[in-house]
């Protein structure tokens, strides 16, 4: 039995990155430097950055590295590129440089972007539908990162499948967003950055998070949309100044299952709702998000229109869709692995409430087997957090003799609190079954997170033993 959407299917485009930009309105204000551009100016950037390129040698068949931190220059090396009919390879800026060359050589990439690329002119774009626009990269958590193919019709697919579901919560055309997230990210390249150039938005960015910054950018603004992951809702619910956000309609958050306790305190402290969405980098990436006055704040809500899903026996979440990647790049084994007729399968666990929300639980992959019963970490971690001497938390297998694994809690603590693994126990036996709770906690100044802001358990596993290994007497 599969799911679809309880919004009706759009009509899908077939065009290419550099046509979404349409409108003449505003297009992009830098926060931190107050530059702006509108979307003739922001097209003029793009085709002069294409015509650099192209006389360097850049066009079909090329793949472009792209690290540039959230700014104008962004969009329009990514436009300019693709303009030429090359393939975009995305970069995190905050990356160290072996880590960068490490990524950009696995996606093939024989030039890049330059800051000098980035200048007025003119040039015809080039470019099919089914050609790859970008390459990003699987998040890596759970292995080595992945090449991930995404074609222009995949690309641009996701960006009208997802508008058409914010049309649903009353978010249409124009208006204004703030968008704090990398756009290196694909969450960050096409639900902020893209599908708002599509919609005519005017965006806002700046090339770093500063929660000042970011509070700023509202203030005094009408925001229909602000993009959050999990760490911004932290700050907002522990810091932020509600009339700040007295013109905000909602804000979208992603990247990470957000905490619904966590969720509804960000909704009392600044009255502004919010959308949890869902996605895969091998989904362009959405494919559910919540809906305004039918979605439960812990859930991502429904598919986006165009778009299947089905649960296995095992809970795992499958899509289907035409946003869907073409393949990992020269990988056909994961490929054939991730994609098997025609289903991604996400490696997510979730389940289905009375309403026909979704709700995302756990990463299979990330499942522990403690006596015989699977322990999923993201729950645990969930009803810990809520201790309030806990500001973050990780829950990790922990080697035993015997080959299997105790599950155990890394955590961060509130400034002024102390570690007490007896009482966070007794808390997590009063709200968890027993063979879930954590057998001991782990103090650490802070853990392993990627550029969104999501917990790479395997570094913090690696980074525990580390800890255990320094202890133990040679």
């Amino acid at each position: 039995m599969f799911h679809r959407s309880p919004l009706p299917d759009i009509a899908l485009p077939e065009t290419t990155l550099f046509a979404l930009l349409e409108s003449d309105s505003p297009a992009l204000t830098e926060i931190d430097t107050g530059r702006s551009v509108t979307y003739a100016e922001l097209r003029a950037l793009a085709l002069g950055t294409a015509s650099a390129l192209a006389a360097r040698g850049v066009g079909p068949g090329s793949v472009v590295e792209l690290r540039i931190p959230n700014s104008i220059n962004f969009a329009a090396g990514l436009l300019g590129a693709s303009a030429t009919g090359a393939t975009v390879c995305l970069i995190g800026h905050s990356l160290r440089d072996d880590e960068a060359r490490h990524l950009a050589t696995l996606a093939g990439a024989t030039d890049r972007v330059r800051a000098d690329d980035i200048r007025p002119g003119t040039f015809t774009p080039v470019g099919d539908p089914d050609d790859v626009a970008v390459i990003p990269f699987s998040s890596g958590t759970t292995g080595l990162p992945k090449a991930v193919e995404l074609t222009h019709r995949a690309v641009t697919a996701n960006a009208a499948q997802f508008n058409a579901a914010l049309a649903a919560s009353g978010i249409g055309p124009g208006g204004e967003v703030v968008a704090p997230l990398p756009f290196s990210h694909i969450y960050g390249l096409n639900t902020l950055l893209l599908s708002s150039l599509a919609a005519g938005r005017h965006v806002y960015t700046a090339a770093r998070f500063d929660f000042a910054e970011f509070a700023a950018a509202h203030r005094g603004r009408a925001i229909d949309i602000s993009y959050i992951a999990p760490p911004i809702a932290l700050a907002l619910a522990n810091h932020a100044d509600p009339a700040d956000f007295a013109g905000t309609r909602f804000m979208v958050c992603g990247a990470a299952p957000l905490d619904t306790a966590l969720a509804r305190t960000v909704e009392r402290r600044i009255g502004v709702q919010i959308l949890q969405g869902y996605g895969t980098t091998e989904s362009a990436p959405v494919t559910h998000v919540g809906i305004a006055g039918k979605s439960d704040p812990g859930t991502i809500g429904f598919a986006l229109p165009n778009t299947q899903f089905r649960l296995s026996d095992s809970g795992e979440l499958l899509v289907r869709g035409p946003q869907l990647m073409r393949g990992y790049l020269d990988n056909p084994d994961a490929t054939a692995a991730a994609i098997r007729d025609g289903w991604l399968h996400t490696g997510d666990i979730g389940t289905l409430d009375e309403r026909g929300n979704l709700k995302i639980t756990d990463r299979l992959k990330d499942m522990y087997i403690c006596g015989g019963f699977n322990v999923y970490p993201a729950e645990v971690e969930e009803v810990i957090r809520t201790h309030p001497d806990v500001a973050d938390v990780a829950v990790v297998g922990r080697p035993r003799e015997d080959g299997s694994e105790d599950v155990v809690a890394c955590i961060v603590l509130n400034d002024g609190s102390a570690l007490d693994p007896d009482g966070l126990k007794a808390f997590a036996r009063e709200r968890l079954t027993r063979y879930k709770v954590p057998r001991t906690f782990y103090h650490f100044d802070e853990l392993a997170k990627d550029q969104m802001g999501k917990i790479r358990r395997r570094e913090v596993r690696d980074d525990l033993l580390a800890k255990l290994a320094a202890r133990t007497p040679r």
